[in-house]
């Protein structure tokens, strides 16, 4: 009898440690929004593709062997927005103005206007786009450009776009810009401690920001045009 009651209790205690401590244990080691900091987007500025081109509207393009631009955006702002992203892009056909809204990345109710650093006409929309942050598919020319325009004036813009060393260090500057300005945003969080004690930006921290910090992010990174 007694040996019975023994066998008992360590049955007790080995339930007890399943279907409590073990949940507790899966909850302490969910994937967080720092854990997300293993893919770091400082890693996007190391280096720049051959023949890619940099505007300051957080975009790139790609000459096209018929005149046409392939344009897509950079991959630092996608990973920014994080995912699931949706994306309410232009249509085949319309026309847009170097300036004018050419896609918005949107999240949890939250978006940001990315706008077209060249004039012309959309001849095919790529969709569904991928949002990574790696150039792998872009050099690998396997999906990773949003649209392909007809420009007008190509000649006069191309001049005033990035390339090379030039790109990459635009990249990494913008990084330095963007992690002070949502380092100052959450400045009283979690997330501020981890930057202020050099963590890189995690993948999709701007599904974790208010409205408010979107705004700001587009008003002072997005609004230029070049």
């Amino acid at each position: 009898m007694v040996m019975f009651l023994v066998v008992l209790t360590f049955a007790v205690f080995i339930a007890l440690d399943y279907f409590v401590f073990s949940r507790h244990r899966a909850e302490d080691t969910s994937p967080s929004l720092v854990a997300s900091a293993l893919a770091p987007l400082a890693a996007v500025g190391q280096r720049w593709p051959a023949g890619i081109f940099l505007q300051p509207t957080f975009t790139w393009s790609r000459l096209g062997d018929g005149g046409e631009v392939y344009v897509g955006v950079h991959p630092m702002l996608m990973g920014l927005v994080g995912e699931p992203c949706e994306l309410e892009c232009r249509t085949a056909g319309e026309h847009v103005a170097k300036g004018e809204s050419l896609v918005r990345i949107g999240r949890a109710g939250r978006s940001l206007t990315v706008r077209s650093p060249v004039a012309g006409r959309v001849e095919r929309v790529n969709s569904p786009v991928g949002g990574g942050t790696r150039w792998r598919d872009l050099e690998e020319n396997s999906g990773a450009w949003l649209y392909r325009i007809q420009p007008e004036r190509v000649a006069d813009e191309v001049p005033r776009w990035l390339i090379g060393e030039q790109a990459a260090e635009w990249t990494r500057r913008q990084y330095d810009l963007l992690r002070a300005y949502l380092h100052d945003a959450v400045a009283e969080g979690h997330l501020g401690v981890v930057m202020a004690d050099g963590g890189e930006l995690p993948v999709g921290i701007l599904g974790e920001m208010d409205a408010r910090v979107w705004a700001g992010l587009e008003d002072r990174f997005l609004a230029q045009v070049g």
